[in-house]
C-alpha cells in the first residue's frame, strides 16, 4: 500500500507539474486567518561571535561574526494535509504552506500534491517535526528539533500533542526525541502519500537568516541531551582529543584520516578515532562534552558539537578557496557560540560530491600548531571557574 500510494501521488504530482498547474502558496494572513490559536516560538535577535582562530589563519576570514535570527511563531491549524515522505503541509483549501526556510529553492515538481480520496485520518493533536531532510541527522537535531524544544513549555495549552514525523524512518530520530523527555508512545508517522489531520500545531524551522536558531534555544536543548547522557565534569580532565572517523561512511571519506590522527598524536600526545555508528549516544554527548580538541571531515557527526565546551574544534573542509560552506560553516558557528574556539580548514582543492578525499598533512601540521598555541593562549588568558 506504501508503494502504491507514492505511485498514485506521484503521477498526479507530476502530471500536473507537466500540464502547468501551479502548488498555490499559502499567504502568511492567510495562515494566520486560518490559525485557532498562536505561539511565539523565537524572538528576533542577534549575537557577536568571536572569530579570531579561523581570522589568524586565514586573514581574508572576519575576525568577528554577525548572528540573527527572526521572529517565529507556531499555529494551530485544523484539517490540514500532509504529503509524501517528508510531510509537506497544505491547509484545508489546498494551499501550500510554503514560509519554511528549507523550502525557498525547492522546485514545485518535487512536492507531492494531496489526493483526498486516499487520505489516512489522523484525529489525534499533533505536533509538527517533519519538513525537508528531517532524515538527516545534522538538519534533524539543528532545524527540526530546536522548534520543539521552544514549544515544550507550551505543551499543556496545546493538549499535550503527540510528536509527528514524516513517513521515512531512522531509528536515531527516536533516540534524540528520548533525549529530550519524549517516549516512543507519543510519537506518530505521517504515511506516504496524504494524511489529514484534523488538529496539528505546526512551526516551519526556525532558522532564518543565519543557519541556526536562537542560542537560548539551542542552549536548552544542549542541556537536555547533557542531562540524558549523564555527563559529569569530574571526567573532563582526563579526557583525550578526539578525530570523528568517516571510516564507516558511504561517501566523502577521509583516505589519509589515520596520517591526520598520528599528527595529533604526535602535537598532543594522543588522539581517539570515534567511529560513531560504534557508539551509544549518551556516549557520543559524553566524548563531546569532555574533548579538548575535536577534529574530522565535514559530517554529521559535527552535530555533537552543540554539547561542546572550551575546545578546539577544528572542521577539514574541501574546497579551493575559504568559501561560505553551508555545514561547515553552520558547525564552526555551533562551536563559537558554546565558548569553543573554531576553524573551517580547506584542503585547497574541490572534489565531485561523494568522492573520498585527502587533506595535505603538511599544511595540516602548520595549522595545527598555530591552532593549538592559539588555543592554550587563550585558555591561559581565561578567567578561572
Amino acid at each position: 500500500m506504501v508503494n502504491l500510494a507514492r505511485c498514485f501521488h506521484d503521477i498526479w504530482s507530476q502530471g500536473a507539474s507537466r500540464l502547468g498547474f501551479p502548488v498555490y502558496e499559502a499567504s502568511e494572513a492567510e495562515i494566520t486567518q486560518q490559525a485557532a490559536q498562536t505561539w511565539t516560538l523565537q524572538a528576533r535577535g542577534t549575537r557577536v561571535l568571536d572569530n579570531a582562530l579561523e581570522h589568524r589563519i586565514n586573514p581574508a576570514c572576519p575576525a568577528t561574526l554577525d548572528m540573527c535570527w527572526q521572529d517565529v511563531s507556531c499555529r494551530e491549524l485544523h484539517h490540514t494535509l500532509l504529503t509524501g515522505d517528508d510531510g509537506m503541509v497544505f491547509l484545508a483549501n489546498g494551499r501550500h504552506l510554503r514560509n519554511c526556510p528549507s523550502l525557498r529553492h525547492h522546485p514545485d515538481r518535487k512536492i507531492r500534491r494531496p489526493l483526498h480520496f486516499m487520505a489516512q485520518k489522523m484525529k489525534e493533536p499533533c505536533f509538527y517535526l517533519a519538513g525537508r531532510n528531517y532524515e538527516n541527522h545534522g538538519h534533524f537535531l539543528l532545524h527540526h528539533l530546536p522548534r520543539l524544544m521552544a514549544a515544550q513549555n507550551s505543551f499543556t495549552e496545546m493538549k499535550q500533542p503527540k510528536i509527528l514525523l514524516g513517513n521515512r524512518v531512522k531509528r536515531w530520530q527516536e533516540r534524540y526525541l528520548a533525549a529530550m523527555g519524549i517516549q516512543a508512545e507519543n510519537i506518530l508517522r505521517a504515511g506516504a502519500g496524504t494524511t489529514h489531520v484534523e488538529s496539528l500545531f505546526y512551526a516551519p524551522q526556525i532558522w532564518t537568516d543565519t543557519a541556526l536558531a536562537d542560542p537560548e534555544i539551542l542552549h536548552k536543548l544542549r542541556c537536555a541531551f547533557l542531562t540524558h547522557s549523564q555527563f559529569s565534569h569530574a571526567s573532563a580532565a582526563s579526557q583525550a582529543p578526539v578525530l570523528i572517523s568517516r571510516a564507516d561512511a558511504p561517501d566523502r571519506k577521509l583516505l589519509n584520516e589515520r596520517e591526520i590522527a598520528a599528527e595529533v598524536e604526535r602535537q598532543w600526545g594522543t588522539c581517539e578515532v570515534l567511529e560513531l555508528s560504534k557508539l551509544d549516544f549518551a556516549t557520543q554527548l559524553r566524548k563531546f562534552a569532555t574533548a579538548p580538541l575535536i577534529l574530522g571531515a565535514l559530517g554529521q557527526g559535527f552535530a555533537n558539537l552543540l554539547v561542546a565546551s572550551g575546545a578546539l574544534c577544528l572542521i577539514l573542509d574541501t574546497e579551493e578557496q575559504w568559501s561560505e560552506s553551508y555545514f561547515s560553516r553552520t558547525f564552526r558557528d555551533l562551536a563559537l557560540m558554546h565558548g569553543n574556539m573554531a576553524a573551517r580548514l580547506f584542503a585547497g582543492r574541490s572534489i565531485q560530491k561523494r568522492e573520498h578525499w585527502s587533506y595535505p598533512l603538511p599544511k595540516f601540521k602548520q595549522e595545527l600548531a598555530t591552532a593549538t598555541a592559539l588555543w592554550k593562549q587563550h585558555r591561559s588568558l581565561a578567567p578561572s571557574p
